[in-house]
């Protein structure tokens, strides 16, 4: 098994993410897992793990998030044969955190979306499903853990005994396990009277916990339900355990040890624990979990960070207490009080600037951040704008040299120890954050496979390359490019036809950008994906947002190729690229071409005149076309073919590189010279002419000095030079003029066009 971790990055936006998913030849051969008996896996020990889900035969194998052994369970009879249910053995190391962690199958027609997978040190018992009443409720014994779903309009109920002064903890994992049920609990006597209640626990995404100490013994009733009465999946905790909702502190430095405790609720007695991340850790996160002795686990993450990361040392609260810190360094801190505000001093130079970003929630702190800066006066020189569902960003640029002070609190003024915090400082130049609209890439052999990258920009708005790293051996990326201005392209993964069936490889979709004196490289998050395929769950496990699972899927109906892969074209031109299919064996049927994406595909004044690839035909010719509005530059536009015959269906996608660039530039050869009275000298202007224009070019000498002339010419259309005859006459007065250039005109359309050369010198003698 490998282990999988993802990138996290400060500006993505989900609600920027594109919804296009392409498929290649019939999506529904792709393996899928729907659930998991049970609902989770035990640390140090052994698991049978059924998986129930569609398209699973013939398995290849298993992989799971965490290091573990995993072998098909011995003793069921065609187990890895059966489509809709498979059986693992899975060894798990006993250092393996308890966490929602993840899993995939892969089968020879691909790998499965990625779906949570617990690792609990709690057992796991089923559900009765017939506990739908109080009087019906399931007899549990404590400590466990219960896998269940509650159907829709329905209750689940538990009943166990309780010893006075026994303290338990009850916590339902179905939020963020991308469950639908919004869980509601209630802890109730054996009369049915309510003693405690909870339907949204901060800092656990919208799922419930409660902890109760009884006074009396006795049995206990443990009602669950949706809080609007709806459906969904769940993992009931019930026990001695932390109800962790965050890390602290929430980051560490490679090469650096922290001391790492869990907030939350329930967490008194727990010890923090060193750490240590080494310097050439290639992960992003780490799981935490932590237990008192005899008892059972709390779990959260912390990520792992190139940057120092300083820890607030307390009192910090008024002015003179300000910890002090080094612009560029990570803060990580606590509210532990109501009403409390943490002070942060740092020194900057005169129009030093540097950004500072919240991060809270989307670790399990319930801290809804409000962050300023003040100068050495307490006037406030910047704060915190809000950015959606992240903490807010303060861009700062310092007025003039001095010590700063960053004041952070909670909007609300909550505190207690589950309000940690982070503020994530960088010094680099303003970037972008991405997202890919898929997390599984499924190439069909010998086809491709089309996605949607889409950008939050954070100040720069020029070009972003896009590329793919860790790419199976023979698979080529598309070069595309998120065009200056625009938000996103799409880019195809080609296969070549020996791809291998049954092998899985994790790869990265990356973007680069040269910003000021920097080139920036941002790898694309799958946070979206997964939040839009969980029922939209307001925060995805940062662990598993990074890497997209890669695997061969069967040949395709068609596969086709573009000429040319690079169309160069401009305002008011036009260019024509021809698509190239071959068919497999018995698909004869047209191939339908569309725009992709459908909506805004391509930039503004460009359009596409696209045509199918009709029945039995190979080819087909389209034109491309741009307005005098469209924007020059670089882009990417998308298209899908789509051949359906009979009852199968088979997509493929192309990334068409767009070069939008001037019809002429032009150039004089020589650059200049010199030419005495009554001389004469012969200059070659050069026109060189975008492939889309071919007309002819009008060419005029400027700034020629007292004296000497130069006849208007003409470049044919079928031609890129003319030579231009320079006369001085016997008049001419000695002179050096340093600006003389040579003019092109062109009609392209009904448009005229100009450009205008170099700057050259010529003398007179």
């Amino acid at each position: 098994m490998m282990c999988r971790s993802s990138h996290h990055f400060w500006a993505f936006s989900y609600g920027m993410l594109s919804s296009l998913v392409l498929s290649s030849l019939v999506a529904a051969q792709e393996p899928s897992v729907n659930s998991t008996v049970p609902g989770a896996v035990t640390p140090g020990a052994s698991t049978v793990l059924q998986l129930n889900g569609g398209n699973l035969a013939p398995i290849k194998k298993l992989w799971t998030s965490f290091p573990c052994e995993s072998v098909l369970a011995e003793g069921i009879d065609k187990n890895g044969e059966n489509p809709g249910q498979v059986t693992y053995k899975l060894n798990i190391p006993g250092d393996v955190a308890c966490g929602v962690h993840a899993m995939r199958v892969v089968t020879d027609k691909g790998v499965s979306p990625l779906r949570f997978l617990i690792v609990d040190d709690l057992p796991s018992i089923p559900s009765a499903g017939s506990n739908t009443t109080f009087a019906a409720a399931q007899v549990i014994s404590v400590p466990t853990a219960v896998d269940g779903a509650v159907p829709n309009l329905s209750w689940q109920f538990f009943k166990f005994p309780a010893q006075p002064g026994q303290r338990i903890a009850i916590e339902v994992l179905a939020r963020r396990i991308g469950s639908s049920l919004d869980p509601m609990i209630r802890l109730m006597d054996a009369k049915g009277r309510e003693l405690a209640f909870n339907d949204d626990t901060p800092g656990l995404s919208g799922d419930a916990s409660l902890v109760y100490t009884f006074k009396d013994a006795g049995e206990y009733i443990i009602e669950l339900r949706d809080i609007k009465y709806g459906a969904g999946a769940y993992r009931l905790r019930i026990g001695d355990f932390p109800i962790a909702t965050v890390a602290y502190p929430l980051a560490i430095q490679r090469g650096t040890t922290a001391n790492v405790t869990l907030a939350g609720f329930n967490v008194d007695g727990l010890q923090s624990v060193p750490v240590t991340i080494p310097a050439d850790q290639a992960s992003e996160w780490r799981h935490v979990s932590l237990k008192r002795p005899g008892a059972f686990s709390g779990f959260s993450t912390v990520e792992i960070a190139t940057s120092p990361q300083f820890l607030e040392q307390e009192p910090n609260n008024a002015a003179e207490q300000s910890n002090r810190v080094e612009l560029g360094h990570d803060i990580n801190g606590r509210l532990d009080q109501p009403g409390e505000v943490d002070r942060f001093v740092f020194t900057a130079k005169k129009d030093q600037s540097a950004t500072f970003i919240g991060i809270t929630r989307q670790q399990g702190s319930p801290s809804d951040l409000n962050f300023r800066i003040l100068n050495k006066d307490g006037g406030q020189v910047a704060a915190a704008e809000d950015t959606g569902t992240s903490e807010g960003t303060v861009a700062f640029k310092a007025p003039a040299d001095g010590d700063y002070v960053l004041v952070v609190e909670d909007l609300n003024h909550r505190g207690g120890s589950e309000h940690a915090y982070r503020i994530e400082v960088t010094t680099a130049p303003s970037q972008f954050a991405l997202a890919t609209s898929l997390d599984t890439f499924n190439i069909p052999v010998g086809g491709n496979v089309m996605a949607t990258v889409t950008a939050t920009r954070t100040g720069y708005a020029g070009p972003i390359e896009l590329s793919a790293t860790n790419l199976p051996p023979g698979v080529t990326a598309s070069k595309s490019v998120i065009g200056a201005g625009r938000n996103d392209a799409v880019i195809t993964l080609q296969a070549p036809a020996e791809f291998a069936a049954g092998d899985l490889f994790g790869i990265s979709i990356v973007g680069t950008a040269r910003i000021g004196d920097a080139d920036v490289t941002v790898p694309a998050e799958i946070g979206g994906v997964l939040k839009a395929r969980n029922n939209n769950m307001r925060w995805t496990p940062s662990p598993l947002g990074g890497y997209v699972a890669t695997s061969a899927a069967p040949a395709p109906g068609f596969t086709w190729r573009v000429e040319p892969t690079e169309v160069v074209f401009g305002k008011d031109l036009s260019a024509k690229v021809k698509l190239i299919g071959t068919r497999a064996a018995g698909f004869e049927e047209a191939v339908v071409v569309a725009i992709a994406p459908p909506q805004n595909g391509l930039p503004a004044g460009v359009t596409v005149a696209v045509k199918n690839i009709d029945k039995g035909q190979t080819e087909a010719e389209i034109l491309i076309s741009a307005n005098n509005q469209a924007p020059l530059g670089d882009f990417t536009a998308g298209l899908t073919g789509t051949l359906k015959q009979g009852d199968k269906t088979a997509t493929q996608g192309l990334a068409l590189r767009l070069k939008l660039a001037p019809p002429m530039t032009i150039k004089l050869d020589p650059a200049g010279g010199k030419i005495v009275k009554s001389g004469e000298l012969v200059i070659k202007a050069i026109v060189e002419r975008n492939p889309a224009f071919t007309g002819p070019v009008n060419v005029t000498l400027q700034n020629l000095p007292a004296g000497v002339t130069a006849a208007a010419a003409v470049i044919p259309a079928d031609q890129s030079s003319v030579d231009i005859k320079v006369v001085a006459t016997a008049e001419a007065a000695a002179a050096n003029v340093t600006n003389l250039t040579a003019k092109a005109d062109a009609m392209v359309g009904a448009a005229k066009v100009e450009a205008t050369s170099a700057a050259a010198t010529l003398t007179v003698e």
